[in-house]
């Protein structure tokens, strides 16, 4: 499979920018106003068609703006917004043209939806309930919806979301819920290698400009080494995601193996993170796991991705059991071409709508 992964130089640039502007230690986040500013500069739906008032971009794109907010520290829901928001819509028929922020909500048989990032900072949030075995979606203004704010470990609000009687609602195709939630796995891995990205760039601006006992910390072997684990890791990950990411441009997450690819995205990604997180702390001398420093912009809401769509023990566990099936003599294949993945979707629908447990 190949892709080109390639991003425009000057729409990068045009992001760092952008990012720069809300990023930095003496910046008080405020995620209204980067979303007005995405909006000015035309990347907010960057993904939506222009027909509906979108820029008509794809996954590549996508995958540079979430990156380099993630590393800039900068929290807004852009994933919610275009990449998960606006394809529901698209493909249940309804009015995609709104340029306000937006999060999904999938309800559970009792119509409260838990741990739904962003609730209650967007302007609307698109509800999907199941219904038999087929879904439906609404769009609901937040005053028609409950929202019990839930005290998360970044400044990514978090809440559960109730849904009242009197709401619209209409059918969307099952296949885009499933594709919903592999284009949430990968959009928070895309996050993720970002944050990771800012780790690495934290710890050696910290390295090079702070000394101990006369000398810069970066002169230090044993910072050294912590400083380029945080890179290997960081490549590393880089290149699962990217694998999932040009199957997401080429197939659009929807070929026999984009389930396996997704995992091994998010299984690769959380190894990862725990390195990246674990050394990027050390070679601050611990700072920045309070609000003081602002290393916590880009170490917490990584570590409240690593478990949204699917905990690590969630992909992890299709990966493990699609080894054990292929069994000895199937064990270099996955390795070096992949293998199926099925159902991994449908399992976490099945868990949030309450149907299933582990």
């Amino acid at each position: 499979m190949t892709a080109d992964l390639s991003v425009d130089e000057d729409l990068q640039a045009m992001l760092s920018d952008v990012f720069s502007g809300f990023s930095g230690p003496y910046v008080r986040p405020d995620h209204d106003a980067v979303w007005s500013t995405l909006r000015e500069v035309g990347v907010a739906r960057l993904t939506a068609p222009e027909a509906s008032g979108g820029s008509g971009a794809g996954w590549v794109e996508a995958a540079a703006l979430l990156r380099i907010a993630a590393g800039a520290g900068v929290a807004v829901p852009y994933a919610e917004t275009d990449l998960l928001a606006g394809p529901l819509r698209r493909a249940a028929g309804v009015d995609d043209s709104s340029d306000h922020t937006s999060t999904v909500a999938l309800l559970d048989s009792a119509g409260t939806a838990h741990h739904v990032p962003w609730a209650g900072a967007t302007t609307t949030v698109l509800c999907v309930r199941p219904v038999g075995d087929t879904y439906e979606l609404a769009e609901v203004p937040l005053d028609h919806v409950a929202i019990i704010a839930i005290e998360g470990i970044s400044e990514v609000p978090t809440g559960s979301v109730t849904v009242g009687e009197g709401i619209s609602w209409s059918p969307v195709p099952t296949a885009a819920v499933e594709a919903y939630v592999l284009r949430g796995a990968l959009a928070r891995a895309l996050q993720c290698v970002g944050a990771m990205d800012g780790m690495l760039a934290s710890a050696i601006e910290y390295a090079t400009d702070r000394s101990q006992f006369g000398r810069a910390l970066a002169k230090f072997q044993s910072v050294q080494n912590l400083v380029v684990d945080i890179a290997a890791e960081s490549v590393l990950a880089r290149a699962a995601v990217d694998t999932a990411l040009a199957d997401a441009l080429t197939s659009g997450l929807d070929c026999e193996l984009s389930q396996f690819r997704v995992a091994v995205a998010r299984s690769v990604v959380s190894q990862a993170l725990a390195v990246a997180v674990r050394n990027v702390h050390q070679v601050h001398g611990a700072i920045g796991t309070t609000h003081e420093h602002h290393l916590h912009r880009v170490t917490l809401p990584a570590l409240q991705w690593r478990g949204e769509f699917g905990s690590p023990g969630f992909w992890e566990g299709f990966l493990s059991r699609a080894a054990v099936a292929g069994g000895i003599d199937g064990a270099w294949p996955m390795v070096a071409e992949g293998a199926r993945v099925e159902g991994a979707a449908r399992r976490y629908l099945d868990l949030v709508s309450g149907t299933s447990t582990l």
